[in-house]
């Protein structure tokens, strides 16, 4: 019987091109949110791809995963365009969410664990940005309302529908823009 998954050499390689495929993509948005938007997009993005990339679940590898994310550079396009900072904030939500639900379709901790990292990391470099008090406690307490809310209406995703996940994730990042108005 021929097997058609490795080359002789023991490489699996219907397991290696879905890896290499998300590897490249995450340079390539990376690069993206370097050039056009400097460290602090860089960093919350690579934040985000590191935690999908130790999410593998049920439905495959990082199946549907990139979808959940990638989109996100539009805010980082939308910044880009208009010049308002403030973008950076739906931007992380998007990843944020984006991140957490991926991986409560495995357990709902780790969802929790894994977009709060990408969380963390915005709260740290808005300290780093000299953000008041105020802004911070504000932007800390909508940061974990929507996470939270993003979880609660996954966990009614059971059968974890892409197209489920990413109106999740869309919505998200919409109500972070919204609460930019306070």
């Amino acid at each position: 019987m021929v097997n058609h998954d490795t080359d002789g050499q023991g490489i699996g390689w219907t397991r290696v091109m879905p890896r290499l495929g998300f590897i490249l993509v995450e340079v390539l948005f990376l690069a993206i949110a370097h050039v056009f938007g400097g460290p602090p997009w860089t960093v919350v993005g690579m934040i985000a791809f590191v935690a999908l990339a130790f999410t593998q679940t049920s439905s495959g590898f990082r199946g549907g995963a990139l979808a959940l994310v990638v989109p996100s550079l539009l805010w980082l396009a939308l910044f880009r365009i208009t010049g308002n900072r403030e973008l950076f904030f739906p931007y992380t939500m998007f990843l944020a969410t984006g991140v957490a639900v991926r991986a409560a379709e495995r357990t709902p901790w780790l969802g929790i664990l894994r977009g709060g990292a990408v969380v963390t990391a915005f709260m740290i470099l808005r300290i780093l940005q000299n953000a008041t008090n105020r802004v911070l406690a504000v932007e800390l307490v909508i940061a974990v309302a929507i996470l939270a809310l993003s979880l609660m209406m996954g966990s009614w995703n059971r059968t974890h529908a892409i197209v489920g996940n990413i109106l999740i994730v869309t919505v998200s990042s919409l109500l972070a823009y919204a609460s930019l108005a306070l």
